[in-house]
């Protein structure tokens, strides 16, 4: 705890770019309670709960709050090739420090913060910092996430083969029959099933 002070008080006496964020560190280092929930990061990407706070110089924004958010990755087919979305969702996002300090007051969970500084990352910042726990932190948790991926691709494949074959089928009733309107209608969500799957049909 002490430590967590210490870091909070040396990055408050700096030249923030949001003047307003050394109120916010000072009242954060005073609040043991929500003291003990801080964890000092260096990279914000994937955690659900993040507060960033730049010195003067820093390229990144001034402050930042973000409570509830929550990356995740999709994976889609489309014209038959792989598609990686990232997409992000949030609860609450706070650029005034004030306006976080009044969101922090009920907060539970853990806190990420990050300090974003003009130069390089000092010794004592560096000292206290945890590696992101959403990263992935071994080549076996990539192997699975890719392996799940694969699953997911193979289970979509397969439903597009099986109606491709069964609106085959009825194209070659609807022409049998001279059925034209049925025809038409399973034609046209026969070629838009052709152009998501990855297999080729005679």
């Amino acid at each position: 705890m002490e430590v967590k002070r210490r870091v909070l008080h040396k990055f408050s006496q700096m030249p923030l770019k949001h003047p307003m964020s050394r109120f916010l560190l000072q009242s954060l280092a005073e609040n043991d309670e929500l003291l003990e929930k801080v964890v000092f990061v260096t990279n914000r990407a994937m955690l659900p709960n993040t507060m960033l706070v730049a010195e003067m110089g820093s390229h990144r924004t001034g402050f930042e709050l973000e409570l509830g958010a929550r990356q995740y990755e999709e994976v889609s087919i489309i014209n038959g090739r792989l598609v990686r979305h990232v997409k992000r969702t949030r609860r609450l996002r706070v650029t005034e420090p004030v306006q976080a300090l009044e969101a922090l007051s009920d907060f539970s969970g853990k806190l990420y913060v990050m300090f974003s500084f003009a130069g390089e990352v000092p010794d004592w910042y560096q000292e206290i910092v945890e590696p992101n726990p959403a990263e992935p932190c071994d080549n076996d948790e990539i192997e699975s996430d890719f392996e799940a991926v694969i699953r997911q691709v193979r289970e979509e494949q397969m439903d597009i083969a099986i109606w491709s074959i069964l609106l085959r089928h009825q194209i070659e009733e609807a022409l049998k029959n001279g059925d034209q309107e049925g025809f038409l209608k399973a034609a046209r969500l026969w070629n838009k099933l052709q152009e998501r799957c990855l297999w080729e049909f005679e």
